[in-house]
């Protein structure tokens, strides 16, 4: 069985300072090839097999590292701990990476002489994978593993909502600001295909906040995102509600018999003790 090939140039720019660091290298000329031999097949979804291809990486300083200046539309890249475990699903181990998927951090911290591995892999195979199977696959894809003295905010958390006339009052436990103070967040509400991201207007960096302008009595499926002056972060849990005031339930027969009944009562208590 062919095993996988990677060719790697690398050159490290460094460069430092009290308040920031800059340290990147750059991946050249990494061929992917789908096939692994037995022993180093990853599952890249939790459907299915993808080809993949990896390189080692070791952090050459404390930092936020990330990829940038990916060359490919048809993989994508992660980044994981060395000793990843080939028979579980790969995107559930990353540190990191260019998914869009909720909660998977586009940044990771890694202190310096971290070792780690940088992927590149095709995603959305089908069927239950099987020892290692093949694809046919094959690109050449070029990257920089970037480290940074700050990153974009981590997502909020724990949010609760309280719905109100046109909006709604969200509290939520703010996530780490990664070295970068949060200065706004964003809310982003399903329209049936994605969510569209809208800043707070004026800026809030406190929890809770407030969203106006929705309409009342229609679902409102929403997450945030916090931002920073790297820009916003990753998603937030999706959150459910309704906008609205609540009205009062009218009174039935009933209701009103038992509080005419409570009436007399009380004025025959009262006559009784006078």
């Amino acid at each position: 069985m062919k095993r996988s090939r990677v060719s790697l140039a690398a050159s490290i720019l460094w460069a430092a300072s009290v308040h920031a660091f800059s340290a990147e290298i750059s991946t050249a000329n990494l061929t992917l090839d789908p096939v692994y031999g037995p022993g180093g097949c990853a599952l890249v979804t939790s459907n299915g097999y993808g080809g993949t291809d990896r390189s080692s990486f070791v952090a050459p300083g404390n930092g936020y590292y990330t990829i940038k200046d990916y060359s490919s539309n048809n993989t994508d890249a992660l980044i994981t701990v060395e000793a990843f475990d080939p028979n579980t699903v790969l995107l559930d181990q990353a540190l990191a990476g260019t998914f869009e998927t909720v909660g998977l951090p586009s940044h990771t911290y890694l202190a310096s002489g971290t070792r780690v591995l940088v992927w590149a892999v095709y995603s959305g195979g089908y069927g239950t994978v099987n020892d290692c199977q093949t694809d046919g696959a094959t690109e050449t894809v070029t990257m920089r593993v970037v480290g940074e003295d700050s990153a974009p905010p981590s997502p909020p958390t724990n949010l609760a909502v309280t719905p109100v006339s046109g909006g709604a009052v969200i509290s939520f436990t703010a996530g780490s600001m990664n070295d970068s103070a949060i200065t706004n967040y964003q809310y982003g509400i399903f329209d049936g295909n994605q969510y569209n991201y809208v800043a707070l207007n004026p800026a809030d960096d406190t929890s809770p906040i407030s969203v106006t302008g929705l309409t009342n009595g229609q679902a409102v499926d929403l997450r945030l995102k916090a931002v920073n002056a790297n820009g916003a972060g990753t998603d937030s849990e999706r959150v459910m509600f309704t906008p609205g005031v609540a009205q009062p339930v009218p009174a039935t027969p009933l209701t009103w018999l038992l509080i005419f009944s409570g009436v007399l009562a009380a004025l025959g208590l009262r006559r009784l003790y006078r």
